[in-house]
Order: C-alpha cells, then structure tokens, then sequence
C-alpha cells in the first residue's frame, strides 16, 4: 500500500486536518499494530474570518453591518464518528478526562473570561480527543447538542461538563447547545443565539425531567472530504448571523430556538435545521479549511 502512512498506537495524535490521512496498515508487515489510534479532532472559532477572540469587536455583521462584541461562545459536540470512503461510520471512543468530556458528549469553549466575557472561565478547549480501531478514514461525522438522556439530568449534581449553570435552561429544556453572546453597544441591546430543544414534556415543571421535546435541534453535521495537509473545522459565527438584522429584536434578546420568534428562522436555517414550516437549505455555521 504505497503512500499510505502506517500509524501506531501513541505514535501520532491527528487534528481534524489530518482525519484524511487516518490510517493503519499491515499487508507488508503482518507485525503491525491494528489500534487503537489516538485522535485529536481540531476545531477553531471565526467572526467572519477573523479569529473568535473577547474584547475584540466586530464590524459588518449581519444585514446591517453591526458592530459587535461577542461575550461567549461555547457549544456541545455529540456522537462523534469517523467516515471512511464508503460512507461506513466508526464511533470516536472520547477519552473521559472528567472535565472536558463525558460518555460521548464534549464542551468546546472559545472563551476565555476575559474583556466582555466575564460570565465564562478562564480555561479553554479547541479540541475533542479519543480513540479509534485502526484503519481508513476519510471524512467526519458529529452531532450539534447533548444527547437527550443526558440533556435532562440533574444540572445541580451533573458530572463535568454538564455542571455549567451558564450553559443550562432548566430540568424540563435542558442545555443550551449552542451560546454565542454580545455585548450591548449604540446598535443593539445584545443580541444573543441560545440553541436547544424546545417543547419539552412534561412541561409546564421546569423542574420535572423531560420524556421527550418536540423540537431537539440537534443539527446533524458532516464532512466527507479532507485535505491532510490543510484543513481543519471552522465555526464562523459571522455566516451564522449573515442574514439577521442584529439592531431589532422582536421576541428576544436574538434568538433562543423557541417556536414563533422572527428572529431565528435565518439562524435555525444556517445550523442545519427545519424551523416552524422552513426546510433548511444547508448549514452554513461549520466549514471545512
């Protein structure tokens, strides 16, 4: 299998730009390790091509080219699988590092506390780590959100890193996926994207854990082509607010992914999602670099 690089176990820890290049091979030499492989899966946060950084502001974004300053950003990735060419999906085993990953769920943080983003912690984490068995892969598969039995556990008793207050509605909603915040400025009031699933019963009892939601929001995301040398995963949250007006609130502080708001159907539709009767055109928040 000439050009094709022979990984052994500990002996590379690959970003997403690599995922291409996941590989193990033993035809030659029937000694060699079959896995499991380390992984490093690499993702990086932008602002219209710009580096996500608090304290930075921002012109041009949205439909009236506002100025803003972001205050958070933080999200859940999910059941995260490995594609080879065929399509075939292999699961990434998360190493459990009882702060940054949990079972199959992982907190990306870009925020670090600093500037406009006092609300968040100081730590960051780009990264989502674990293992697979030897082999082929060529592309990339991950969920936006908490799975659903453990969006709706205790939050006051919740391992790390579903201990988060800032990142959680109630017992009944669960957590927010998805949260991006501004800082106020002369053109908006705050203009906030909070996902997470909505229509939760039993409701009424924010306290009461939920059987099911009617709307999960749990954007699918997939990539099946990598440059080895050169690409990594990108969240833009500049592409996801291209098409709102960021200087008019109508329901909310933005949108918060609740049925009925003028504000989300542009949002819901660049994460990947069908909103209140829209089919989304493809997401557009994640990219590929």
């Amino acid at each position: 299998m000439r050009g094709i690089r022979t990984l052994r176990r500990g002996s590379a820890v690959l970003s997403l730009i690599a995922i291409s290049g996941l590989t193990a091979c033993n035809d030659d030499d029937p000694m060699e390790p079959t896995g499991p492989i380390d992984v490093s899966l690499s993702f990086v946060a932008e602002v219209n091509g710009a580096p996500f950084a608090c304290g930075q502001s921002y012109s041009g974004i949205g439909t009236a080219s506002t100025t803003i300053t972001p205050k958070d950003l933080r999200l859940y990735v999910s059941d995260v699988e490995l594609l080879d060419a065929s399509g075939s999906a292999t699961p990434l085993e998360l190493d459990q590092d009882g702060v940054w990953q949990l079972d199959n769920l992982a907190l990306l943080d870009f925020e670090n506390a600093t500037g406009a983003c006092s609300n968040g912690t100081s730590a960051t984490r780009t990264v989502i780590e674990g293992t697979v068995p030897a082999g082929t892969y060529t592309g990339v598969r991950f969920v936006l959100g908490v799975p659903f039995e453990l969006n709706h556990i205790d939050q006051t008793t919740a391992p790390a890193p579903l201990d988060l207050t800032a990142l959680f509605w109630n017992w009944n909603g669960g957590y927010k996926f998805l949260r991006f915040d501004n800082e106020p400025n002369s053109e908006l009031s705050g203009y906030n994207v909070h996902l997470g699933s909505t229509g939760c019963s039993p409701s009424g009892n924010p306290q009461t854990p939920a059987v099911s939601c009617v709307n999960e929001h749990r954007p699918v995301i997939t990539f099946n082509d990598f440059d080895v040398s050169s690409q990594q995963i990108v969240a833009d949250v500049g592409r996801l607010l291209a098409g709102s007006d960021l200087t008019t609130n109508t329901a909310f502080s933005g949108c918060m992914a609740f049925p009925n708001d003028p504000d989300c159907p542009s949002i819901m539709n660049r994460l990947g999602l069908n909103y209140e009767g829209s089919m989304s055109t493809g997401q557009s928040f994640f990219s590929v670099r």
